[in-house]
């Protein structure tokens, strides 16, 4: 999700008359863990998206459309109940100030990612432009979230389930 939530970060700061500062620098990347097989996951994950990106995007539409059939799921299957209630995720963004104090603002939720918590983040931003339209921005225009919603969902977001949580470091 690099790609777009870089262009997304650095577009709400503009949009926020660079609230993160004008120096202000994102990036993201992925943790597997510190286990002897770390070095192996993040190689078969990162071949894994280069291909899928890369060739699988390229060459999709040039299949025969039986074996698109055989291995895309169908429509309207998906992961069971059960499945979808299991997942979970847990995003944690590490900052440093100009003055140099550190942080970390975590994001997690019980839900599959894909599915029941992506519903929950649509819904409540949904929500949030149809019942709090007082409490939003002023400003109009492709905006967004965070320069639209962003107070208003620090507020719905935790009731819906979303533990947000800031810590300073050292």
């Amino acid at each position: 999700m690099a790609a777009p939530n870089t262009r997304i970060v650095r577009r709400s700061n503009a949009l926020l008359n660079y609230a993160y500062g004008r120096r202000f620098e994102y990036a993201e990347q992925m943790s597997l863990g510190r286990s002897v097989a770390a070095p192996l996951a993040a190689a078969v994950v990162t071949g894994a998206n280069a291909f899928t990106l890369g060739v699988g995007g390229r060459y999709f539409n040039r299949l025969p459309g039986g074996l698109v059939s055989k291995v895309v799921p169908k429509p309207g299957t998906g992961p069971s109940e059960r499945a979808r209630e299991r997942g979970h995720y847990r995003v944690e963004t590490y900052t440093t100030t100009t003055l140099g104090a550190r942080y970390v603002t975590s994001m997690a939720q019980q839900g599959d990612p894909g599915y029941k918590s992506t519903a929950v983040l649509l819904g409540e931003c949904g929500l949030a432009l149809a019942t709090d339209r007082e409490a939003l921005s002023e400003r109009r225009g492709v905006l967004t979230p965070v320069a639209a919603m962003g107070d208003v969902l620090l507020t719905r977001l935790p009731a819906a389930g979303v533990a947000l949580e800031t810590t300073k470091l050292g």
